[in-house]
């Protein structure tokens, strides 16, 4: 939908760069090149798709898919949704958030507050995952980041660290800095610490030990 429509449907007043809001919005789809969308609480909307631009949730709305290619996606508490992406931005919500698919960034941190339940993936490439007292329905992953379980979050699936390439340094190519995996005592990862890379580990269950699997090609 164009912003001139947009506009027209709902009578707002579109400034150049500000925030949108759309009041009373029922399953309302956004999709926009440039700006922004604020979602209110007790909103519920459709897509959100946004090329340069952020997403704000106010506690206690909804959205189906919200993807981002250059903005960050900012949620309260008990925020609904099918799915959240960015490319080039994080993900940060509040506690009780619910998503039914996946989460995933490419350059970008995935810190879903207290409380969350994602059933499908986490994944980012450039970007840290922190979750705490949280249950991820099936695997998180990553390749540059750092990963931190902590409170009683439940991991049902794999943990995966990627194959990284190497980094471009000033005497060449290396990729000696290690990305850093800590679970505390009472988080838990059901399937595999799947590691294709070297990781620093630090596992305060030391059950969790036996779920490491290293599956790394030192030629690539």
């Amino acid at each position: 939908m164009k912003l001139s429509q947009l506009a027209a449907a709902f009578g707002l007043v579109i400034a150049s760069g500000c925030f949108i809001s759309v009041a009373h919005a029922d399953n309302t789809t956004i999709d926009k090149v440039l700006g922004s969308a604020v979602v209110g609480s007790q909103q519920h909307y459709g897509d959100i798709s946004l090329v340069n631009g952020s997403v704000k949730m106010a506690s206690d709305s909804s959205a189906h898919d919200v993807s981002v290619v250059n903005g960050s996606i900012k949620l309260r508490d008990n925020i609904r949704l099918n799915s959240a992406s960015t490319v080039n931005g994080s993900i940060e919500s509040g506690s009780g958030l619910q998503v039914a698919t996946n989460l995933e960034t490419v350059n970008g941190k995935i810190h879903p507050g207290s409380q969350a339940v994602i059933g499908g993936n986490v994944d980012t490439v450039n970007g840290d995952i922190l979750l705490h007292s949280s249950e991820i329905a099936k695997d998180i992953s990553t390749v540059n980041g750092d990963i931190t379980l902590s409170g009683n979050t439940v991991v049902k699936g794999d943990l995966v660290y990627k194959p990284r390439g190497k980094k471009k340094s000033f005497f060449g190519w290396s990729n000696s800095s290690k990305p850093k995996l800590h679970i505390t005592a009472d988080a838990a990862v059901e399937g595999r610490i799947l590691l294709q890379q070297e990781v620093e580990l630090q596992l305060d269950n030391p059950a969790m030990q036996a779920k490491v699997v290293y599956d790394i090609n030192n030629g690539q």
